[in-house]
């Protein structure tokens, strides 16, 4: 004989969500994930404290490493400027000037009044594969007096390739180092022949590296010669007629350098908590 069960003894069927609200669920919680992972910043963390020398790719000798740091902390104890070396693996697929720049904001590099911070960042990816983005010297606003882009470029150009070229990276990039901080030591007027600072004075960069200057200025100078020269040609004829029209006659009205072109501060610092850059230095 068959018991038949009472309405209150029925099971009632267990709802179920439907498939479209697990998908739903599934797609946001992707979402989630793929923005934490584009939302990471592609330089490394700030550090919690200052070593100077943060080898994150292992291209620097420990006794480099060493040295670097102890003329790092001298010149930071002397002068609040910090002269901050980083290596890494690679880039994010960033050039390596935005690159620098994030970084030296992101960590705030040097005093944020005065801005005097330098940082040498130094790509291992490029630099085994010799191609352009290996290091850069990236200086800070209040810096750029001691060393203007032309002066990067040239040590560089002196210290970090002839050597990378042979293989030897730890020691282009402690020579970059010395002479950065051999340039920014005599900007604030310390004495390289005292012992603590007595190694930078073999990586002094010589004066000639500054010639792209004094051929702007000379080009400049020979160009205003030249315009003088053919606007008194051209205004003869008018020069009766009118004697006041002088040899300058309104050419330069307007003032061509004049409105904005450098007005305002455009490398005034502290606008970043810490030491800021504006992208001055040089890559190679």
């Amino acid at each position: 004989m068959i018991k038949k069960l009472k309405s209150h003894e029925l099971k009632k069927p267990v709802k179920t969500k439907p498939l479209s609200s697990v998908v739903a669920v599934l797609v946001f919680s992707l979402m989630l994930i793929n923005s934490g992972f584009a939302s990471a910043e592609p330089v490394p963390a700030k550090p919690d404290t200052n070593i100077y020398v943060f080898d994150y790719a292992n291209l620097i000798d420990e006794a480099d490493k060493l040295e670097m740091q102890k003329i790092a902390k001298t010149l930071d104890d002397k002068t609040e400027a910090e002269i901050v070396v980083v290596t890494v693996n690679d880039l994010s697929n960033m050039e390596i000037e935005d690159y620098a720049l994030k970084l030296f904001r992101s960590w705030g590099i040097g005093d944020k009044e005065k801005n005097n911070g330098i940082l040498i960042i130094v790509n291992k990816e490029s630099i085994l594969n010799n191609q352009r983005g290996r290091i850069r010297i990236e200086v800070g606003y209040g810096l750029e007096g001691a060393i203007n882009d032309g002066k990067a470029g040239a040590i560089l150009d002196n210290f970090a390739l002839s050597a990378f070229e042979i293989g030897e990276y730890s020691k282009g990039i402690r020579d970059t180092f010395m002479a950065v901080c051999s340039e920014v030591a005599k900007e604030y007027g310390l004495d390289l022949a005292d012992e603590e600072l007595s190694d930078l004075q073999n990586y002094s960069v010589a004066e000639d590296d500054d010639i792209a200057f004094w051929e702007i200025l000379l080009a400049v100078i020979i160009f205003i010669i030249i315009l003088i020269l053919l606007t008194k040609k051209h205004s003869r004829r008018y020069y009766r007629r009118n004697p006041f029209n002088g040899p300058f006659g309104g050419g330069f009205g307007g003032g061509g350098f004049r409105g904005g072109g450098f007005g305002g501060g455009g490398f005034g610092g502290g606008g970043f908590g810490g030491g800021s850059s504006g992208g001055a230095g040089a890559s190679r």
